[in-house]
């Protein structure tokens, strides 16, 4: 199984600063470039380890945490750059912050050959400012009920196909995507288990890809707001017929998430 693997790790600093150009080979296969403000809640982590840059998404959910996936931060061979928010073209420094990272923190049960437990909180060093490009996401209730007939959406700055990197001014991507039945998932993905959920097309040509990794799915409430249910984990290549990808569901983790905010903010 192809993995949608971006490594990501922690390094403490200290103060949001200005942002220098981005090195980034890092989208959504079958994407379309996002508007300023429209996904406010987007994160870009990067790592480097001296000779290769690595990148994954994540989701702002309050002014104090990041929301990725572990696997985007097991590796600690490398060295994870302060986070990159508010920002929606990678090659351009005039919107974004980085935010220094304080502390990062895995799910204990995560397992990277089992893909289980796919989820990581990131703490910022400080608080970031809430505008109209910044804004936290929404994290789903009991009371949330999505189904196939939900508006999802999947946004990153990931491949636009299997080895092929967003390119241009490598503007934010966003495609939307149903949700999958938890039996055509679990049929297609036998390892997979109710702590996770598939979204997309089972025709292919439209999917998350490598670099979308721990970036946000998100669907809109019976309320109008737009929900976090999931995030980017891992899929068998990118897009192919017969697979869409597989997502840590959100759900199952808000006592790991509420327990870690309660515990170090």
């Amino acid at each position: 199984m192809t993995l949608r693997v971006c490594l990501c790790v922690t390094l403490l600093l200290s103060t949001a600063t200005g942002l220098p150009r981005l090195n980034s080979r890092s989208s959504i296969v079958g994407g379309e470039d996002a508007a300023p403000g429209k996904w406010p809640w987007m994160v870009y982590l990067q790592t480097y380890n001296g000779t290769h840059v690595s990148s994954c998404g994540g989701s702002l959910i309050n002014t104090g945490w990041v929301l990725t996936a572990a696997h985007c931060l097991d590796e600690y061979s490398f060295r994870l750059e302060p986070v990159l928010v508010g920002q929606l073209k990678l090659l351009e420094s005039t919107d974004g912050l980085y935010y220094n990272v304080r502390r990062v923190l895995i799910h204990p049960g995560y397992r990277d050959d089992a893909h289980v437990h796919d989820i990581a909180l990131v703490q910022l060093n400080e608080f970031v400012d809430i505008s109209d490009l910044v804004m936290p996401v929404a994290l789903p209730t009991p009371w949330d009920v999505f189904s196939a007939r939900s508006e999802c959406w999947v946004t990153g700055w990931g491949n636009v196909d299997e080895g092929i990197p967003l390119e241009g001014e490598e503007t934010l991507q966003q495609l939307k995507l149903p949700l999958v039945d938890d039996d055509t998932c679990r049929m297609m993905y036998p390892g997979t288990n109710d702590n996770q959920l598939c979204a997309g097309y089972m025709e292919g040509a439209k999917d998350s890809c490598q670099g979308d990794s721990g970036g946000p799915l998100v669907c809109k409430s019976a309320s109008g707001r737009f929900v976090q249910v999931g995030v980017v984990s891992f899929g068998q290549g990118c897009a192919r017929t017969g697979y869409p990808g597989v997502y840590t569901r959100v759900i199952s983790y808000t006592k790991f998430i509420q327990d870690a905010i309660r515990k170090y903010s």
